[in-house]
């Protein structure tokens, strides 16, 4: 609390100070009252409130001309520090309001990572160098809570089933999924030439856990039921690392992100799917209200990546749709 309040009508005003830095730039109060748009008496008034503020004449008048005394002369220097500081800090804040400054933490699902994210941020931080940028690789779940509680500002995450009505989502890429077999399959032998998924129907399943990979899970249930059969599925994993190592110690196959391709050779095989593609729809999520330019920026970067992976393999087919089981 002030102790005394009647200091706080004294203390100069940023109009005061921006008209003392015109005057003393053009040294004519005339001149000074047209750039700052405004006539003469208003401007002469914020002068005088000044010198009654700092307690000392600022300009001397005396003469023909307008000239600093030497008061006004250093006041001058301190007052030119200020005003820019000030228009910095409005600019700062105005940026920051925008997404352009400060800290952007952003979720991210296990495949993004492996590429085209990596590939978008590149570009991201050059268009955003003053940008703090943290990621956390987490599954859809966790990104929607991290998203309520704030600890996240954007995610991206498979497109729910259910939408959660204090978010807001915008689509970023369709991904296309594809077979992964051990790498002495009887279907591995020829990791280029696509195959039916029907192929796969005898065979038991690996599928992520259903609290964190349910867009995935129904994916597969989706394609297979396109194709006339529900999958066994023997064994549900936390993360695509444990799902490739059973795949790849024989205990079963699995369908993924078709972005895991760039593993490397972890003894299993990527083999894509012939015909109309299994995919999902990966979005971005921001709470609702909150999307910027910056978040605008990111997605777009991110959607060209997604869409360049698809087209990088002829083998891969870019459009993808829903499949439409039998019988539907």
């Amino acid at each position: 609390m002030w102790e005394n309040d009647s200091n706080m009508d004294m203390d100069p005003t940023i109009q005061q100070l921006r008209a003392f830095q015109m005057t003393a730039q053009e040294l004519h109060f005339g001149r000074a009252a047209a750039r700052m748009h405004m006539t003469q008496p208003p401007l002469t008034r914020h002068i005088r409130a000044l010198e009654d503020a700092v307690g000392t004449p600022l300009f001397d008048r005396s003469s023909r001309r307008v000239e600093l005394t030497p008061a006004g002369k250093s006041y001058l220097g301190e007052v030119e520090v200020i005003i820019a500081r000030l228009d910095r800090a409005r600019e700062e804040a105005r940026r920051a309001s925008l997404g352009e400054i400060g800290q952007l933490k952003i979720g991210y699902l296990e495949p993004l990572g492996r590429g085209h994210l990596t590939r978008a941020l590149r570009k991201f931080l050059l268009l955003h160098p003053r940008l703090d940028v943290v990621t956390y690789q987490l599954d859809s779940w966790e990104q929607v809570q991290r998203l309520h509680d704030g600890t996240i500002d954007c995610g991206f995450l498979r497109s729910p089933a259910n939408v959660v009505p204090d978010l807001e989502y915008l689509e970023a890429y369709s991904d296309p999924f594809v077979a992964v077999v051990p790498d002495n399959h009887r279907l591995a032998h020829n990791r280029a030439k696509p195959i039916e998924l029907a192929e796969l129907a005898d065979e038991p399943f690996i599928s992520y856990l259903g609290a964190i990979g349910q867009g995935m899970i129904n994916v597969m249930l989706n394609a297979c039921a396109s194709v006339g059969f529900v999958p066994n599925v023997i064994r549900q994993v936390q993360n695509t690392m444990t799902l490739l190592a059973h795949v790849a110690n024989g205990d079963g196959v699995g369908l993924v992100s078709g972005a895991l391709e760039d593993y490397a050779d972890v003894g299993v095989r990527f083999l894509p799917l012939r015909g109309e593609p299994a995919c999902s729809t990966v979005v971005m999520a921001v709470r609702r209200g909150g999307w910027t330019p910056t978040h605008r920026d990111l997605l777009h970067l991110v959607s060209q990546a997604g869409a360049t992976g698809q087209h990088k393999a002829p083998r891969q087919n870019p459009v993808c749709r829903p499949r439409t089981p039998r019988g539907a």
